[in-house]
């Protein structure tokens, strides 16, 4: 992913939905938090405008993510003397551990369709939190993006780029795991379940330009396209999503997809 771009981009208008809307009539926001956790935060502009604000009294607040890049631009851009940046992997208990039991609230978005090992990951979120602590999850399980993502990867035109590379394109989207899949593996570990449905998200995209500027930041395989194609990488692209249902009859661009809104709690 670019931090660069990525951070130009807003968040979807299904997500801001989820983090004031959704959250807030389970409550989330009724009391004073001891530490909130966003994982996956990237470049920090959604941490900054939508995920703090409604945690005004909170003592403490760190945002990880696994990239360095998209740390350095959050602690350029998004200082705030309550948020603490840090480089981790979360699928790695060691980068995690100084956190154990100490989390009240944790959210993660658009983050866990990145993440190989997802059962690891959610049991990670659990060692985190405290009892009676809670956890939001919010993302992509299948989508246009997707399938255009597979299409470029198999494509002659560009696949000789991408030999042994990783298209990211998560499990669930081959397999279309839905809401009982996940809702199994967060009970089986010890979650309460307050909140979990799988939903199509229909966002309305603005322009063809955030529309490519989107789906652009969001695939790894451009980092394997020499610099002279990436712009004609960046339109091909593009076109894979019309293709596969990016746009509506009227005209109108859109991102789709299956996701995920996923709440939970850990048992005392």
């Amino acid at each position: 992913m670019h931090a660069q771009l990525y951070e130009s981009v807003k968040p979807l208008d299904s997500v801001v939905q989820f983090l004031t809307v959704t959250l807030k009539e389970l409550g989330w926001y009724r009391r004073k938090e001891e530490l909130v956790m966003d994982v996956g935060c990237g470049p920090g502009h959604v941490t900054f405008q939508f995920i703090l604000p409604p945690f005004p009294d909170v003592e403490k607040f760190v945002a990880v993510d696994y990239s360095s890049s998209m740390i350095e631009t959050a602690r350029s851009n998004y200082f705030h003397p309550k948020i603490e940046y840090h480089v981790a992997n979360f699928e790695e208990k060691s980068d995690l551990k100084r956190w154990n039991g100490q989390v009240t609230k944790l959210v993660s978005i658009h983050c866990f369709n990145w993440l190989k090992n997802q059962k690891l990951c959610f049991q990670n979120a659990y060692d985190l939190l405290q009892p009676g602590g809670e956890a939001a999850f919010y993302f992509v399980l299948v989508s246009d993006f997707y399938a255009a993502v597979v299409d470029i990867y198999n494509d002659p035109k560009w696949r000789g780029y991408f030999e042994g590379v990783d298209s990211r394109v998560p499990e669930s989207h081959y397999k279309k795991y839905d809401s009982t899949y996940y809702r199994k593996i967060v009970e089986d570990i010890g979650f309460d379940v307050l909140l979990c449905r799988d939903e199509l998200k229909v966002n309305p995209l603005s322009s063809e330009k955030e529309a490519k500027d989107l789906y652009y930041s969001l695939t790894v395989l451009v980092h394997h396209v020499p610099q002279n194609l990436k712009e004609e990488f960046r339109n091909d692209l593009y076109e894979y999503v019309l293709k596969n249902g990016g746009i509506l009859e009227d005209g109108t661009l859109v991102h789709r997809a299956v996701s995920l809104e996923l709440v939970v709690r850990k048992r005392k």
